[in-house]
């Protein structure tokens, strides 16, 4: 009774905290992108592109869309279902760590401020990190039964094998970070091979690779990426990430997710590192103790390598962390120091939570948001909807004020407003190096923020203490504004 209690529990408090004012933030950046290349997958026009992830987090997103509209809520809606069965993921792994172990490392994902946020978002890393969990039980659930490599034998644990095959599969059609997990995954589990059974292994990868080509190929009516090599999905996404990767697209320290680590979740990190040291100083240690100790590791040490530094990435870090944490509460022998170490994981990662997804979502003091969009977009999108808009601006950055404006009278151009002349009663809109030229006849009437950031990888570290208890700002905070203007003559 107290096991279903403790679950039933943990399950309330990760749907409240991920549905609760679910629609109220504004689309970030990455999220207007997505919304609209759902619609050439409404249209029949989608094709991979690997800027834009893989198909499948796009037919997720398909049917609340359809269904109900589309909105910030329905954009969200999935990924913060999955965002609570994410949060109960470490249950399953209560027959390898316990239950005691694995409610607690529940509870730590449940209120997790960088995993709920990125629950509450219309991205895919959710959902991978969803498929990663499944995948480590159900692997893990396979090698449990000793077998050999030549045996011939098809029974619940081939499944298990099959299982954990098409989360892999699921997960390759979400985002390229894939590739780099299954090199990970495999540099482990290379050295169990023995355990696997060869008719096993083949069924299972045949069944990765008809999901994996059914989706890149809109269930095989574009079948191109199968018979051009260089349409191939692993092919452009490899080439792809590597080019970003060379040119630093998104640069950062490499210490920029220690920092995450740190701010966010200090308790848990300490008591990860913790449990680190108990699992390599032990002789007895078990395989999937081994396994979390490798994937934290391991994921760590590669995004930290990799230039692409964002914060939704921590969420591939920051589960193995979290269940190392509830390994070594566990194992810490002193009742009070558990409780001590318990409470303060809680304390620290809750309000965390609250002030990432709740109190101010879209506070760009908190290295969690990334370029975070001000309510004012959101705003001038509903007072203007019945009037002319021209929007002079770059194109990275009209977005997400191109989604705000989809349904309006609106001209984006990417040229200068210099020489352009408007009519009465029009709403021209101008990035700030437009702003010199707008002509003499319009009125300015509103600021509109766009979206604001700080470079936080480089603090004030005076200012940590009021960022912990005040969320403020560990440097200057910057705005990408606009001018809004009308004709008045």
């Amino acid at each position: 009774m107290r096991k279903w209690l403790a679950t039933v529990l943990i399950a309330a408090v990760a749907f409240a905290v991920r549905f609760y004012n679910l629609g109220n933030p504004p689309l970030f950046f990455d999220e207007s992108i997505h919304a609209t290349i759902l619609k050439s997958l409404i249209s029949g026009t989608y094709k991979y592109n690997p800027a834009y992830h893989g198909p499948l987090l796009y037919y997720i997103l398909y049917l609340p869309v359809t269904t109900l509209g589309e909105s910030e809520f329905s954009l969200r809606l999935v990924p913060a279902a999955v965002g609570v069965a994410v949060s109960l993921t470490p249950l399953l792994y209560r027959r390898f760590i316990g239950f005691n172990a694995a409610a607690i490392s529940s509870a730590f994902v449940a209120i997790s401020p960088i995993i709920v946020n990125y629950s509450r978002f219309a991205r895919a890393d959710i959902f991978q990190l969803f498929l990663t969990a499944l995948f480590t039980y159900f692997i893990f659930r396979y090698l449990e039964v000793e077998k050999t490599i030549l045996e011939k034998k098809f029974d619940r644990d081939s499944l298990f094998l099959i299982a954990s095959f098409i989360c892999m599969a699921f997960f390759a059609t979400l985002k390229e970070t894939f590739y780099p997990f299954a090199a990970l995954f495999l540099i482990f589990l290379i050295f169990d091979i023995k355990k696997f059974r060869l008719t096993d292994l083949l069924v299972s990868i045949l069944v990765f690779f008809v999901i994996y080509s059914a989706l890149y190929t809109n269930f095989f009516t574009y079948t191109t990426p199968l018979t051009n090599f260089s349409e191939f999905p692993a092919v452009r996404a490899v080439s792809y990430w590597k080019y970003q990767h060379e040119i630093a697209r998104i640069a950062g320290p490499w210490y920029y997710y220690l920092e995450l680590l740190i701010l966010y979740d200090f308790p848990a990190f300490a008591l990860g590192i913790f449990t680190i040291i108990l699992t390599l100083k032990r002789r007895d240690r078990s395989e999937f103790e081994a396994f979390i100790v490798y994937w934290f590791v391991a994921s760590l040490i590669f995004f930290s390598y990799m230039q692409e530094k964002v914060p939704w990435l921590a969420v591939h870090i920051l589960f193995p962390m979290y269940v190392l944490a509830g390994v070594g509460i566990c194992k810490i022998n002193s009742r009070s120091m558990k409780a001590l170490a318990l409470i303060s994981c809680l304390l620290f990662l809750g309000y965390g939570m609250l002030a990432v997804n709740i109190l101010n979502p879209v506070n760009p003091a908190e290295p969690a948001l990334y370029l975070p969009t001000q309510y004012d977009v959101r705003e001038f999108a509903e007072k203007t909807r019945n009037d002319t808009i021209y929007v002079f601006t770059n194109i990275g950055e009209y977005w997400p004020l191109a989604w705000y404006l989809k349904d309006h009278h609106v001209y984006f151009s990417t040229s200068s407003v210099k020489g352009r002349s408007f009519s009465k009663g029009v709403y021209v809109v101008v990035n700030q190096t437009n702003d010199i030229y707008i002509p003499g006849n319009m009125k300015k009437i509103d600021t509109m923020v766009v979206r604001c950031w700080t470079f936080w990888t480089h603090p004030e570290l005076s200012r940590i203490p009021e960022f912990l208890l005040f969320r403020r700002p560990l440097t200057k905070v910057y705005c990408m504004n606009f001018t809004v203007y009308t004709r008045v003559d």
